[in-house]
């Protein structure tokens, strides 16, 4: 067989069909400062441990099909974030969260999995807005003089290029915190594939606009705290989503 026949055959395969699982995830301590990449290694190697059926891609160089709803960045928390994970069979949730737990490094949890039909959209499609909490001295102060500007314009890098960037529309409102600590504040900001802002540009902002100090800007502590579809302010959580079934199998 020519190698021209082989590349075609391996991209005429047939569908598989994926029994997904919708899981809740936080992370903390040490693994915050693991990369994206590391993270999802961390994810594949517990399943694979745990001896779970997971489902893998076709073609040359099969991988574990594992979605993650929003990377997270270094040095970020989060106490709700969001993974699809395909297998080839049907599971039982609350066996497939217990074993997943049990391969897990420390820092790295799963608090909840629902079954769900294979989605027509990505789990990445259906993000548009995240909730961050920040903990640093004087930051509420800091965000509150920050909603006040018209614009927030910070350097960023896009395909290896310095470009400036007006930040200021893709953050919707700080929140109404449980507590008045100055020195934490919690906001929505737009987030996925259509609009999304870094924690980190939003911190340099603050530096730039409101007088924070550069050492407390990169030693704020910063936590994801919900991931969310929808318009706002009519956003629901990413687990609450109504699933739509992939019936391109069918």
């Amino acid at each position: 067989m020519l190698q021209s026949e082989r590349e075609k055959m391996m991209t005429m395969q047939q569908h598989q069909t994926a029994y997904v699982q919708r899981c809740k995830f936080t992370r903390t301590g040490a693994t915050v400062y693991l990369g994206h990449l590391d993270l999802m290694t961390c994810f594949e190697r517990a399943a694979r441990r745990a001896g779970l059926p997971i489902l893998y891609s076709q073609g040359y160089n099969p991988r574990p099909m594992m979605v993650f709803a929003l990377p997270l960045g270094v040095g970020i928390e989060t106490m709700c974030d969001y993974l699809d994970v395909s297998l080839d069979r049907p599971y039982d949730p609350d066996h497939f969260v217990k074993e997943m737990n049990a391969h897990l490094p420390s820092g790295l949890q799963l608090l909840t999995s629902k079954a769900i039909p294979e989605p027509k959209d990505s789990i990445m499609s259906i993000v548009t807005t995240a909730s961050y909490r920040f903990e640093a001295k004087g930051i509420r102060k800091a965000m509150e003089t920050a909603m006040e500007q018209e614009t927030l314009v910070v350097e960023k890098m896009a395909k290896g290029k310095v470009k400036q960037t007006d930040i200021r529309p893709l953050l919707i409102c700080l929140s109404q915190a449980s507590d008045e600590d100055p020195d934490a504040v919690t906001f929505y900001a737009f987030a996925g594939s259509e609009r999304n802002v870094r924690p980190d540009l939003i911190l340099n902002s603050l530096c730039t606009y409101c007088g924070m100090d550069r050492a407390l800007s990169e030693n704020t502590r910063v936590i994801r705290t919900g991931l969310f579809s929808g318009t706002y302010p009519r956003i629901v959580p990413i687990e609450d989503v109504e699933v739509r079934p992939n019936t391109a199998g069918a």
